[in-house]
């Protein structure tokens, strides 16, 4: 085997620094993580707010609810600013403008009115944020690092969920017990989010290697398609959308899957307090190993991305995803179930306070769900990302969230209707088998 000449060997481009060694990618994943810590920490904050004041599920989903409607409204909007003005400068506006908010609440707390106000303003600034950073990231890495740095986006939201949801509220609240001290502390973090986004640096909006993926015939994929085409501005995310069948299916699997964690989000507190009959607080702990099995299956699921066929990858995180969520609708009669036999007798001895065999059960099964839900995310955002050209990234991740927040506004409230009227158990399986009915229908199209 012959040696490589000197010359060849020195002409030979240098590989690319790790994505994390890279300023602009760098500050992009730090500004992230520091917005959602503070927004899932808000999140929680309100949701536990709510239900103080009124003990009722439907009000927590009305909450959910008004977290996610204004989407609908602002989505569209927030895509075509994320496509026409300077990128950083809209995730910096939004950071800043959800700080205030914070300091407002703060001068002025008000009634229980107000929580619902406080958290239509952070969903209206919300889209403008998501869809810049979404058009950032295929800005500044190549085609070929996308899979892997969806991935890591992916746990850095992980990881700010975890932050957020069993560090920063439950300890603040435990400590201070004010809410005013957690919304100063968010709005900080804020404040910080929208510095590291200005330092992320200039952001092209256009690519400059070739697609990896082959190109629909159907569809310009991988280059700009002519200004014409584009249609209405309002438009213009959807019909890149629906330009590519590939796309849309990756599409409407994103959306599913947020549809269906904006609906749980409505049922968790009232999971927690009926089914593991525990304090939010300690249960919001009992389900963080979630988080963890969306950091495990992101680091795997980058590496997936590009050696396995898409339809596989959703097919087994969507089955796994449903059949694990049918498992944690019904885990105190599972944890009973399996007590009986030999091998699982321990379950009936795990007592600590009013911790029990069924709560340790439902932490062992919301680590499989974080991670089957990370590779149904990761798989489907780097089909869009691959396949989208640049200049429509910002409202094709625009309208995909104004889908989710669309599919899921009815669903949200008649789900908290009828976790009070028939209780969360039978309403979470009914979920579960909606969610699976879909993904069959996605695919089967």
């Amino acid at each position: 085997m012959s040696a490589v000449p000197a010359w060849e060997e020195a002409a030979r481009p240098a590989p690319p620094p790790a994505l994390l060694q890279q300023i602009p990618f760098r500050r992009l994943s730090s500004s992230r993580f520091f917005a959602r810590i503070a927004q899932n920490g808000l999140n929680l904050a309100l949701v536990l707010l709510v239900l103080d004041a009124t003990g009722k599920a439907f009000y927590t989903s009305l909450l959910v609810l008004a977290l996610v409607l204004p989407m609908m409204v602002a989505g569209i909007i927030a895509g075509v600013a994320a496509d026409a003005i300077p990128r950083r400068l809209i995730v910096a506006l939004g950071n800043l403008a959800r700080a205030a908010v914070c300091v407002a609440f703060i001068v002025e707390p008000g009634g229980a009115g107000t929580l619902y106000v406080v958290a239509a303003l952070f969903a209206v600034c919300a889209p403008f944020v998501a869809a810049a950073e979404g058009s950032i990231l295929p800005a500044i890495v190549t085609r070929g690092e996308l899979a892997r740095a969806n991935a890591i986006g992916q746990a850095v939201g992980g990881a700010a969920q975890i932050a957020g949801f069993a560090v920063l509220t439950p300890v603040v609240l435990r400590v201070f017990e004010r809410a005013d001290v957690l919304f100063g502390i968010a709005a900080a973090l804020f404040v910080v989010a929208a510095v590291e986004a200005v330092r992320i640096g200039p952001v092209s909006r256009t690519r400059e290697e070739a697609p990896t993926l082959p190109p629909d015939p159907a569809a310009t994929v991988g280059g700009e398609p002519p200004a014409a085409d584009h249609g209405s501005w309002w438009k213009a995310g959807w019909r890149a959308m629906r330009r590519d069948p590939v796309v849309f299916k990756a599409a409407i699997e994103l959306t599913l899957i947020t549809m269906m964690l904006i609906i749980l989000g409505g049922l968790i507190p009232t999971y927690i307090r009926d089914v593991l009959d525990l304090p939010f607080e300690i249960g919001a702990l009992v389900l963080t190993p979630a988080g963890i099995g969306v950091v495990v299956g992101l680091r795997i699921a980058g590496f997936l991305a590009h050696r396995l066929p898409h339809a596989l990858l959703s097919s087994a995180g969507f089955a796994a995803f449903t059949g694990l969520l049918l498992a944690l609708a019904f885990v105190n009669e599972e944890a009973t179930f399996l007590g009986g036999y030999g091998a699982f007798a321990w379950l009936n001895d795990v007592h600590i306070g009013n911790f029990d065999g069924g709560d340790l059960l439902a932490m062992a099964l919301v680590l499989p769900l974080g991670f089957a839900y990370a590779i149904v995310s990761v798989t489907a955002q780097t089909v869009v990302n691959h396949r989208v050209p640049l200049s429509l990234q910002g409202r094709v991740v625009a309208t995909q969230g104004v889908l989710a927040a669309l599919a899921a506004s009815l669903p949200v409230l008649g789900a908290g209707a009828l976790g009070d009227w028939l209780g969360v158990q039978p309403v979470m399986a009914i979920l579960a088998v909606a969610i699976a009915a879909a993904t069959v229908i996605n695919l089967r199209s």
